[in-house]
């Protein structure tokens, strides 16, 4: 079944602080997002503080590493 929500995508710095939390509507199973912080991000990710139902919630956010 496609997604159909508004689902909090959230990016962190080194220390665990937000630099960007905020939700988007996903419509899709596959969707891209260009999210421009103002400080170096260290993880980034869908559903961060784990509201939403999930069996591996530890998957919702991952270390950001510089594209190559």
């Amino acid at each position: 079944m496609p997604a159909n929500d508004w689902i909090d995508i959230g990016v962190l710095d080194a220390h665990g602080k937000y630099l960007y939390l905020q939700k988007h509507k996903i419509e899709k199973n596959k969707t891209e997002l260009d999210i421009v912080v103002d400080q170096l991000p260290a993880q980034a990710g869908i559903d961060p503080m784990n509201k939403l139902i999930d069996r591996v919630p530890e998957d919702n956010v991952l270390k950001v590493t510089e594209a190559k």
